[in-house]
């Protein structure tokens, strides 16, 4: 079994040779290439470097990204002299990292890619006295060597989809002994540990600490970030916000919203997909549809809408929608009838705002259970039932309140993972 890991652990390096030697001109045509690209490769910042001994975390991208945050806060409180530096994959996540750069995170840099050679240099050169990764990403070599350096390794709100459960099943033999360099494992559910565990986890390694997302979400921004005059709307306005959408949702929505607005004029749209470079289509599909829409770049560049009544407000940046969601009369979440697996629900509950999700919520099966359980949230089969629910809540006050209501109670009972996740991690570091 160790000579089929060690040959597993070979080929699985020259995949990721072979990939990087065909992913560097994709990005160089594609015209995604950036100047700190090469961090993948192995090349750290030098400020990275002048710091002792660091808190490493890893996260994704932005949701990940956010959850760092709050690790970081937390982690800051208890150990104040430790730096922390924060990893993203993605560049939308490591430009949210770098927002909070020199707050509570001290430096942000890209994640090594996976290959034995390059982590173990970037290990010995960074020389983390932790390691922590947020959610669950099994990266066989970064994790093989940090424990064979001697540094704790956590996985933190940890969450195993049923379509990653069953491909680390096919390799169970390799993903074992990868989960044995695993200090702790923080779990959102009970699911999730029961899944660890028959991958191979030490079940006395496993902890069930709930979802960060709950305590992430709780720090919304201050009331008034943005107000509906800004966006060209009137106070009286009644708002959906489609946020996080995916491709054919965005056509689906403003088709929606145009038979819906025939019975209702003072309703208005809020479109945010989740990836922004869609926006230029939209555009293009708004025009067609006769809807006059503004872009929300240009109201943070402070553009005034005198005489242009909006009608759709496409979010064309990043980072914004979790503010905007204080103007929503309801919220629908984007790549949930889109087979994406869904968005975070919570940042809209915690406004008090009713949501609406479709059936495909796999990425966050255990709050939106917990929100459906509780009455917190509505959840509809397809297209169809999404515009008459959307008609239905608009037209209903009382509605709203209640699906508000019950959310804020989910949120409030399921707070306090980061709690519990940091008093595992202190325990493990002897802090």
């Amino acid at each position: 079994i160790a000579a089929q890991e060690d040959i597993m652990i070979i080929l699985y390096d020259i995949f990721f040779i072979l990939f990087s030697i065909v992913y560097l001109p994709y990005l160089l045509i594609k015209g995604k290439f950036h100047k700190d690209f090469f961090q993948k490769f192995g090349y750290i910042p030098k400020d990275i470097l002048k710091l002792k001994s660091p808190i490493w975390i890893h996260a994704v991208s932005v949701g990940e990204a956010n959850l760092a945050v709050k690790l970081s806060e937390a982690l800051k409180e208890i150990m104040p002299d430790v730096p922390l530096i924060v990893s993203t994959t993605t560049q939308t996540g490591n430009d949210l990292a770098r927002k909070n750069k020199n707050r509570t995170i001290d430096e942000v840099f890209y994640y090594p890619i996976d290959i034995s050679g390059i982590v173990r240099w970037v290990i010995k050169a960074i020389n983390p006295r932790a390691y922590l990764i947020v959610e669950t990403e099994i990266w066989p070599n970064i994790i093989s060597q940090m424990h064979l350096a001697g540094v704790p390794v956590f996985i933190v709100n940890g969450r195993i989809s049923d379509s990653s459960f069953k491909n680390y099943k096919r390799i169970s033999f390799v993903t074992r002994r990868i989960l044995d360099s695993v200090d702790s494992f923080c779990m959102q559910s009970e699911q999730d540990a029961k899944r660890i565990r028959e991958l191979g986890a030490a079940p006395e390694k496993v902890f069930v600490t709930g979802n960060l997302k709950f305590d992430e979400a709780a720090s919304i921004p201050g009331r008034g970030s943005f107000n509906k005059e800004q966006l060209g709307f009137k106070e009286s306005d009644n708002v959906i916000i489609a946020g996080s959408t995916h491709y054919p949702e965005e056509v689906m929505l403003i088709d929606m919203f145009k038979r819906l607005k025939e019975k209702r004029n003072n309703l208005k749209l809020i479109l945010a997909p989740r990836h922004i470079e869609r926006n230029d289509a939209l555009k293009v599909y708004c025009d067609k549809s006769a809807l006059k829409y503004v872009c929300f770049s240009d109201v943070l560049r402070g553009k005034t809408f005198d005489g242009i009544m909006a009608e759709i407000v496409l979010v064309d940046t990043i980072g914004n929608l979790k503010a905007l969601y204080e103007l929503a009369t309801v919220v629908f979440i984007g790549g949930t009838i889109a087979d994406k697996g869904g968005q975070n629900p919570i940042e809209a509950a915690m406004w008090g705002k009713p949501v609406v999700f479709g059936p495909n919520m796999n990425n966050f099966r255990q709050i939106s259970r917990f929100f459906l359980e509780n009455n917190a949230a509505c959840q509809v089969r397809d297209e169809e039932e999404l515009e008459v629910k959307l008609a239905e809540m608009v037209d209903d006050p009382l509605q709203q309140r209640e699906l508000s209501l019950n959310a804020k109670k989910v949120i409030t009972e399921n707070t306090g993972a980061i709690t519990k996740t940091i008093k595992i991690i202190e325990k493990v570091m002897c802090v």
